[in-house]
C-alpha cells in the first residue's frame, strides 16, 4: 500500500535529528557503525528494569494525553499561532519520537509559534506496523479514533489559551510521513478547523481524498514538500497535481538531493507560503 511506503522507511531508518546540513536526516537507531568482531561477555545485574520512557522529550511538557507542548520565549508579531505537528510512525517502547518533537520545537520556536506534538493510536499501522504509534488514515480508524483525537488537541489548545489569557488567532498542521498522509485526509475533509497545512514527505492523491476535496468548501492552503531521492515521492507529486486540478491554494515541490525528511529550507518555505497565503 503506497500510501505507507513512507511510513516503512521511517521505520526502518529508525529516528531523524537535525543534521549539520541544515536539515532533518535519518539515522538508526540504538545501532553502532560496526559489530564488534568478539561478542562481549554477558553482564548480570540485580537492577530493576527500566522505567519505560516518557513519550515527550524531557525538555518539553506533557500535556493530558500524552500531548507534548511548547511555548517560545518571545511570540513573533503579527497573528498569535499555534503549531500542530503530526508525527511519523514510531516504533513503542523507544524514543524515536523525542528527535521529530525536537525538531518540530525548534522550528515552532524560530517563528514564535506554539507547538502542539499529539501522539496518534496503536492498532491501526500497516503490515508489520499494526501495534506501532500511527495515525488513522483508513476510514476504519478514523470512525474508531478521529472524534477522540480532536478532542484532545482541542483540549490542549484550550489549556494553554487558558494559561495564557489569549487565544490563537492561526492554526497550522504540520505533518511528517504518515502524519502528512493523515494531515492530507484532514485538508480534504476540512475535518478540523486550521488556517494551513504543511505536509512532508508524506501525503497522496488518491482518488477518495479528490473525491472528499472536491466537495470541500473551506479550503486551508497546503503546502507539500519532499525530496527526489525519496522513493515514496511519486505520491507527493500526484498530490501536487490533484490539488491543482481542483484549483485549491497550494505549494508542491521536490527538491534535489533529499530522501526522506523535512528540511529546514521546506519548513521555511512552507511557513513563507502559509502566512503569506492569508
Amino acid at each position: 500500500m503506497r500510501a505507507f511506503e513512507a511510513a516503512r522507511l521511517t521505520a526502518a531508518l529508525g529516528v531523524f535529528a537535525l543534521g549539520l546540513a541544515g536539515h532533518l536526516s535519518f539515522a538508526a537507531a540504538d545501532e553502532p557503525d560496526s559489530a564488534p568482531s568478539t561478542p562481549a561477555p554477558a553482564q548480570v545485574s540485580n537492577a530493576p528494569p527500566a522505567p519505560p520512557a516518557s513519550w515527550c522529550a524531557p525538555e518539553l511538557e506533557a500535556l493530558p494525553n500524552d500531548i507534548c507542548a511548547s511555548v517560545p520565549s518571545k511570540e513573533a508579531q503579527g497573528p498569535r499561532t499555534l503549531l500542530v505537528f503530526l508525527h511519523g510512525v514510531i516504533q513503542p517502547d523507544t524514543t524515536w519520537q523525542w528527535a521529530q518533537q525536537r525538531a518540530a520545537a525548534r522550528a515552532a520556536a524560530r517563528y514564535g509559534f506554539t507547538l502542539i506534538a499529539p501522539r496518534g493510536r496503536r492498532g491501526i499501522g500497516p503490515k508489520s506496523m499494526e501495534d506501532w504509534w500511527t495515525w488513522p488514515t483508513s476510514a476504519a480508524g478514523q470512525k474508531a479514533h478521529e472524534d477522540a483525537l480532536v478532542a484532545e488537541w482541542s483540549a490542549a489548545r484550550a489549556e494553554l489559551e487558558k494559561r495564557s489569557g489569549k487565544v490563537f488567532e492561526r492554526v497550522f498542521f504540520f505533518g511528517f510521513s504518515n502524519g502528512a498522509y493523515y494531515a492530507t485526509s484532514l485538508a480534504m475533509r476540512d475535518r478540523v478547523k486550521a488556517d494551513g497545512y504543511a505536509l512532508f514527505a508524506g501525503g497522496s492523491g488518491a482518488k477518495h481524498l479528490r473525491q472528499a476535496g472536491a466537495k470541500t468548501k473551506r479550503r486551508a492552503p497546503i503546502y507539500v514538500g519532499w525530496g527526489t531521492v525519496d522513493r515514496d515521492r511519486r505520491d507527493q507529486e500526484k498530490l501536487g497535481k490533484m490539488l491543482r486540478e481542483l484549483g485549491w491554494p497550494s505549494k508542491a515541490r521536490g527538491r534535489k538531493g533529499v530522501g526522506h525528511a523535512m528540511t529546514d529550507a521546506q519548513v521555511d518555505e512552507a511557513v513563507t507560503f502559509l502566512t503569506k497565503s492569508k
